[in-house]
């Protein structure tokens, strides 16, 4: 028998929009790729409404991503960086090998 992989297609939607200026939820599908907080993210399933950092059904597409905002982003991997626009202090999303946590730079 022979492996073989179905094509996913992959459409680029531009930046994340949450809502559309209607206030409905904005639908993605399977494949596609939005920019938020600076970073590519592909959709592995259907989503709306939700963005990359509250919903895992966003894979991030690429190295690591850099955030700027006031609160820590969600669902962050290894290498994310994140600069608290409140404070200005940059911070690096680590696993030391007993937990995973964000570590002022």
């Amino acid at each position: 028998m022979t492996n073989m992989s179905i094509p996913i297609r992959q459409v680029f939607r531009g930046e994340f929009k949450a809502t559309s200026s209607t206030g409905q939820a904005f639908s993605y599908a399977l494949g596609d790729v939005v920019i938020f907080e600076g970073k590519a993210f592909i959709a592995s399933q259907a989503i709306s409404g939700l963005s990359p950092d509250l919903s895992p059904n966003w894979i991030p597409w690429g190295s690591s991503r850099v955030s700027f905002r006031s609160t820590k982003p969600k669902n962050a991997y290894v290498g994310d960086e994140w600069i608290n626009a409140e404070t200005g202090k940059k911070y690096c999303y680590i696993d030391d090998g007993d937990t995973k946590q964000w570590v002022e730079l």
